[in-house]
């Protein structure tokens, strides 16, 4: 038989995979094995964040394109915590990126915070004078947003935590907060004290003149309801401001 009339291959008969693709698509698997054994072995310290996103988006794309959009996560929000903290619209705007992906990157950010919050102690008041636990926890909840952030933590009357809230959300440099909501959600919650955590994308944790104003404000709003205002933390990925600790409140 001529090699032009041999039958077209049945599906059975068909290649799994397109030949000279074959080699780069072995060496990149891999190259993933190789990471995914030194991740293993020596833990966190041995890779970097961009190796972290490779790692962590393999499962959702081939071991090439996973790292191409780790690199381009990095180009667009410089550090892995911040791409983990980005909105799910901003993530939908990195080519490429798929909604599998998106979601894997906002299941990791929600593991690590949830990791964050089993280490604030259990009585919120005894934290104080080693309040470390309670800063990662707000820096890991806020710290690495791109836009202003106003959280409150909300504790009962042996000041353990009950929630957090995300209480609004504003721009690069301001977010609006209103007394009135906190108010209302401490006594939905029925809470007697509350913790403020406000994030400055800017990096710089500098209270400001607005800052304390409105700090002032929410203070003695709670007080009509005797909830206490226990502290406001202001928030950065490097760096923290406790009004308490400065003895702004």
């Amino acid at each position: 038989m001529r090699p032009q009339d041999r039958p077209e291959p049945g599906f059975e008969e068909m290649p799994l995979f397109d030949l000279p693709a074959g080699p780069a698509s072995i060496r990149g698997a891999a190259s993933r094995r190789r990471l995914r054994a030194r991740f293993l072995r020596a833990g966190r310290h041995a890779v970097d964040d961009r190796e972290l996103l490779e790692l962590l988006l393999s499962g959702c794309r081939p071991a090439d394109d996973a790292g191409a959009l780790a690199d381009a996560l990095l180009d667009t929000f410089g550090t892995a915590p911040r791409a983990l903290a980005a909105r799910p619209d901003r993530l939908r705007a990195v080519p490429g990126l798929s909604e599998d992906a998106i979601a894997a990157l906002k299941t990791a950010e929600a593991l690590g915070i949830r990791m964050a919050r089993e280490q604030v102690p259990q009585t919120v008041a005894t934290a104080f004078g080693k309040y470390d636990k309670v800063v990662e926890y707000c820096r890991t909840l806020a710290g690495h947003r791109e836009v202003e952030q106003f959280h409150v933590l909300y504790l009962d009357r042996k000041n353990r935590l009950l929630a957090d809230r995300l209480h609004q959300q504003g721009s690069v440099s301001h977010t609006p907060v209103y007394p009135r909501e906190v108010c209302i959600r401490c006594l939905e919650l029925q809470a007697s004290a509350v913790i403020a955590v406000h994030a400055h994308p800017s990096g710089d944790p500098e209270p400001s003149r607005a800052d304390i104003d409105m700090t002032n404000r929410l203070r003695d709003a709670l007080k009509t309801i005797d909830v206490t205002l226990l502290d406001h933390l202001i928030v950065t990925p490097n760096a923290s401001v406790s009004f308490q600790a400065r003895g702004l409140l």
